[in-house]
């Protein structure tokens, strides 16, 4: 049996009389590509032998019976559990989809925004005949939006925008976990948060589903039970302090003052002592004190909320139409080019080949209040970007503060494009607001292309690395430190980037294993920076290195004395857990220097097999947040055993070592070419401004 790209389930329980025309709007779509899942909670009428006639006369539909009445909820969750499809579509059975392409619409978005983890869209309220009341649509039609701006908005509102389960269609992997069944009334709701999570939100300003309004409906029935106000609370508690709600202090005292209230407004008139109770827990005093203040406050939310709704988009990224035609064709291009630092080192490779193009440009320097300013490669800088597309050169990290302290003049009308590099294969929740400022996001590799595209809003276009070809200077070996005669493996870190991710400590590990001090003349060389900033880090790692042929270079090294540094080397050797990119990897490799890496991440569209020492790993699940990464992801754990076999392969196989070496030197001429950037560059830029083509 073939998986179908669908699955459609429908709940239902006692709705005889709604369920055939929910089951022929499905089967009535020009999109043929689903299965209809329909599962009866034990219904005491007919809807059961009519899910069973529709099942017997197509192949397409599944009629479900659970053994016992589970409820709403639960019955959503098993109406889930058979699906097979790509995507899920949730259909109540006294609605109905009110158009025959509504999953085709809502399948080619999916299928073209690989980053949406929800789409939805309006919904057209009808009554038990069939005849329009109200459309009740939130969102407009525009491009997608980060799912992280979804969930703050709702939550400023404390409602559901989204639209109920049959206004939706969603990845079925994100959302295996199921609808919550801690709530009820905001199940869905809840839901959508979830997946939001996981991704970006699409949404349709098109009634593409009926939904019908009847006395009978659950929605009616939870008018008189506290459900809705306890859900809310409880919604309130699970999102609104995550790291990516970026509301104020005040309006979220505000939230939760405002859903206590309505909870005990409503206990009051439905005669429960639940509010009362819920009063006392939150202080009375502090309750009643506040009710002044946040009435004025709450004014002040709905004027905000009025405005919002005139000029939609918060952000100018979110401008349905860029204005380029008002500047300049040309680049903006935003870095830290004096910074000492990986970072800087990137930007300077993009303002390199730009600015050695024809391309019109300018380049605006942001100095660094982590590392040090002083490179020198680039003089030329300007204060204003009168060109039509932005490009940063920096990652997700430092968009808010650039975006507060150029302001939104500097992003208006413009198309802006960032480059960001990230390590881990799930890109951080906490970050996806960074989304909201840019139109299109850069990445540098395959790896980062699918971490990031994975939950991205916005195009995530792969363009190379543009890796300068590199001059090895004369090794300078006796001025380092290093024995003529002595092998020396070579690493280079940052201690801002993550000590753990990095892994020197590893390496350490399987260089003990490899040698012995007494009698093998190998040395590694420990080359970092920033470690002043991490005393107790840098103490713990120095304390592993007593005994061992270990060379500790603990200082700022300027352009040619690191150039100078990797010449002096014999091996390159990083056992990090993960990396984006890996820049230290490819520098040595373009020197003609053997690597030995873990065969992970990043580092994996240019060290290969035929050119690199790769070392096995397992992939482990963290343990704890380290700095960045998040508790719960995963990365490579580098397999100290192999690693040592391998720095003993190099070490007892030096000519075999040097020429794998020039093996690395020619794949870094061919796959990380300056030129090849440069075009996959002017290629983007011209789809995005054509006046760009012809410069």
């Amino acid at each position: 049996m073939s998986t179908p790209k669908v699955s459609v389930c429908i709940d239902v329980y006692n709705y005889e009389a709604f369920l055939p025309e929910a089951i022929d709007s499905v089967l009535g779509q020009k999109f043929a590509d689903f299965e209809v899942i329909v599962v009866d909670d034990c219904s005491k009428d007919r809807s059961f032998e009519i899910a069973q006639s529709y099942a017997a006369k197509d192949s397409r539909v599944i009629a479900l019976r659970n053994p016992a009445n589970l409820g709403m909820v639960k019955n959503r969750n098993a109406c889930m559990r058979p699906a097979r499809g790509e995507y899920v579509k949730i259909l109540h059975a006294d609605d109905f989809l009110c158009t025959d392409d509504t999953l085709g619409k809502m399948v080619a978005v999916l299928d073209r925004i690989p980053g949406a983890s929800l789409v939805s869209c309006a919904m057209q309220f009808v009554d038990t005949s069939l005849q329009k009341l109200q459309r009740w649509s939130y969102f407009e039609d525009r491009k997608p939006v980060t799912g992280t701006t979804v969930i703050t908005r709702c939550l400023r509102e404390r409602r559901n925008l989204i639209g109920g389960p049959s206004a939706t269609m969603f990845r079925r992997k994100k959302g295996l976990r199921g609808f919550d069944e801690k709530f009820f009334h905001s199940a869905d709701w809840e839901m959508w948060l979830h997946l939001l999570e996981q991704g970006c939100f699409s949404y349709f300003n098109e009634a593409l589903v009926a939904y019908r309004k009847h006395d009978n409906q659950q929605t009616e029935k939870d008018k008189l039970t506290l459900t809705q106000y306890e859900d809310q609370l409880g919604i309130l508690d699970r999102y609104l302090d995550q790291p990516y709600v970026r509301l104020p202090k005040l309006t979220k005292k505000y939230l939760r003052y405002k859903a206590i209230a309505d909870f005990a407004k409503r206990s009051k008139k439905l005669g429960l002592p639940a509010g009362k109770a819920l009063v006392e827990k939150y202080g009375a005093f502090k309750f009643n004190s506040s009710a002044p203040i946040f009435a004025v406050y709450r004014q002040f939310l709905q004027q905000q909320r009025f405005l919002e709704r005139k000029i939609p988009g918060s952000l100018p990224v979110y401008a349905a139409h860029k204005n380029l035609e008002k500047f300049t064709p040309g680049l903006n291009a935003a870095g830290f080019f004096k910074g000492e630092y990986g970072i800087g080192d990137a930007s300077r490779a993009f303002y390199k080949i730009i600015h050695e193009s024809t391309l019109p440009a300018v380049f605006l320097n942001i100095h660094s209040r982590d590392h040090r300013n002083l490179d020198q490669s680039f003089d030329q800088y300007s204060k204003t970007n009168p060109h039509s597309v932005n490009l940063m050169t920096f990652s997700f990290d430092y968009a808010r503060r650039f975006y507060r302290d150029k302001g939104s003049r500097f992003f208006k009308d413009r198309y802006n494009i960032a480059i960001w590099y990230w390590e881990l294969e799930k890109f951080p929740v906490r970050w996806h607001p960074a989304f909201d400022y840019y139109d299109e996001i850069w990445v540098t590799t395959s790896f980062c292309q699918k971490s990031i595209a994975d939950v991205s809003p916005i195009p995530v276009t792969r363009i190379d690395y543009p890796f300068q070809p590199q001059e090895s200077p004369q090794p300078d070996r006796e001025g380092f430190g290093f024995k003529k005669d002595s092998w020396v493996f070579l690493f280079n870190f940052d201690f801002h980037s993550v000590l753990k991710r990095k892994n020197p400590d590893g390496l350490i590990k399987a260089f003990k294993k490899a040698f012995d001090p007494k009698k093998d003349d190998a040395v590694l060389v420990l080359k970092s920076i920033n470690s002043h900033l991490y005393p107790d880090l840098a103490a713990e790692l120095k304390q592993s290195t007593e005994g061992l042929n270990v060379i500790w270079i603990n200082e700022h090294l300027d352009g040619p004395r690191m150039k100078q540094l990797f010449a002096s080397a014999d091996c390159f050797v990083s056992l990090h857990r993960s990396e984006g990119l890996g820049l230290g990897m490819a520098q040595v490799m373009s020197h003609g220097k053997p690597v030995i890496a873990t065969g992970y991440s990043g580092n994996m569209d240019f060290t290969r097999p035929d050119n690199s020492l790769l070392v096995n790993y397992t992939l482990t699940e963290l343990d704890r947040d380290y700095g960045v990464y998040e508790k719960g992801n995963f990365w490579a754990e580098p397999d100290t055993d192999h690693a040592a076999e391998q720095m003993q392969w190099v070490y007892n196989n030096r000519d075999a070592a040097r020429q794998l070496g020039e093996r690395a030197k020619a794949t870094m001429k061919e796959i990380m070419n300056p030129e090849t950037s440069l075009q996959q560059l002017r290629a983007r830029l011209g789809e995005i401004d054509p006046r760009l083509k012809s410069l």
